[in-house]
């Protein structure tokens, strides 16, 4: 692949990252006015705070750049430091007297986002100094033990989205690192009984299952919501009302600014509106996933793996909430829904993303080349040969 190909990679990214935070802050002004005027008064009170998360989160990418991937890959220690950070603050709220908040004066965070995007740091890092894992499972214990491990902490925040995600990414990277597939067929099993464990020992989980998925009937009860999600999305047509001129947000769809705002982007926007954001969903996801196809090493494969598969669950989670598709779990939709501590870390992911394709796709000298000799390298056309990477991205 020539110099050219590969800077047309990273350009993607950057395009398609500029777009959904555009448009992700016009429909967070939009969705977000109703539910700010009955809370303050002030129909800009979540879109301010949207832009104050915003800057933070831009300062959180300028900080990773300038830190750079190299320290992460040269100290192993900091990866698991960062991820034991994550493990400290994810119980903290219940101490706090909160559900899933820590609050520091207006503003509050939600350790759980942030356990999200280190647990994928960590488990990068250790399949990267793992030598073994494709054919033994005792490499696996620790990122399996530290699974369970946040399972357990998450259900006292009564929060099964997150877990849902997690299981996902360990799969993910697990499925890429050349795991034998019965390995992976254990772990799908072991994850779908956990999965239904988790309905069935909390009463409101059952009951939202058998009321809201089962028997969707009960389109005045607890039936509502997810009915009302239904009619947002289809009173859209093809091209929608409008932005800002939708009226489930007002009257008729709770939560519209965040765990259903895909519906207000269906009502808004219409169909046109709702393929527009899933294709630039599914453009991040794949341009992910060929980063990590392209990254300079194992460490960077894993990670630019495991952050485009989060943003792609993600959207498939909410989406499928929204539409009914599966059981309703509070999944926010990355960029869209209202939420700082959500919008920090999806901040934060992209900034790493973009971190691996600027090392990938410019390379700063031949030795960055991965797995290309200067012998390899054609000076004069700036080709090199197309490269296997060294992790099994397609299991043998």
């Amino acid at each position: 692949m020539s110099l050219r190909k590969r800077s047309r990679l990273y350009y993607r990214l950057c395009v398609v990252s500029s777009l959904l935070l555009i448009l992700g802050t016009a429909i967070v002004l939009s969705s977000s006015t109703g539910q700010a005027i009955e809370k303050t008064g002030n129909p800009f009170y979540y879109f301010q705070r949207h832009l104050i998360w915003l800057c933070i989160g831009g300062l959180a990418m300028w900080l990773v750049n300038r830190i750079g991937l190299h320290r992460i890959e040269k100290n192993r220690r900091f990866s698991m430091w960062i991820f034991l950070i994550s493990l400290f603050l994810l119980p903290l709220p219940q101490f706090l007297g909160t559900l899933r908040w820590i609050v520091f004066g207006p503003f509050s965070f939600q350790p759980a986002e942030l356990v999200k995007l280190t647990f994928v740091i960590f488990l990068a890092d250790h399949l990267r100094r793992t030598k073994d894992y494709r054919r033994k499972i005792k490499p696996l214990f620790w990122p399996i033990f530290h699974f369970l491990f946040i399972t357990v902490l998450l259900q006292f925040q009564k929060d099964l989205g997150t877990f849902v995600l997690i299981f996902l990414s360990l799969g993910l990277l697990l499925y890429l690192a050349g795991q034998p597939r019965r390995h992976l067929a254990s772990l799908a099993f072991s994850g779908v009984v956990i999965f239904v464990l988790l309905i069935w020992l909390f009463p409101y989980r059952r009951d939202r299952f058998i009321h809201t998925f089962v028997n969707p009937n009960d389109t005045m009860g607890k039936g509502y919501q997810p009915f009302q999600s239904k009619v947002t999305l289809g009173t859209g047509g093809w091209l929608g009302r409008g932005i800002g001129a939708g009226l489930a947000k007002l009257f008729y769809l709770p939560e519209a600014h965040k765990d259903y705002v895909y519906a207000i982007v269906g009502e808004e926007m219409g169909l046109l509106g709702t393929s527009t954001v899933l294709f630039f969903f599914a453009v991040l996801t794949i341009s992910g996933l060929e980063l990590s196809l392209r990254a300079r090493d194992d460490f960077q494969r894993f990670m630019a793996a495991g952050i485009g598969g989060l943003f792609g669950f993600q959207f498939l989670l909410h989406a499928g909430v929204v539409l009914c598709i599966i059981p309703a779990k509070g999944t926010t939709l990355p960029f869209f829904s209202v939420g700082g501590s959500s919008l920090l870390t999806n901040l934060m992911s992209l900034g790493i993303l973009l971190a691996i394709g600027r090392d990938a796709c410019f390379p700063s000298s031949l030795e960055d080349l991965q797995g290309t000799s200067l012998l390899q390298f054609d000076l004069q056309s700036r080709r090199f040969p197309p490269m296997r990477p060294r992790v099994p991205f397609l299991p043998r």
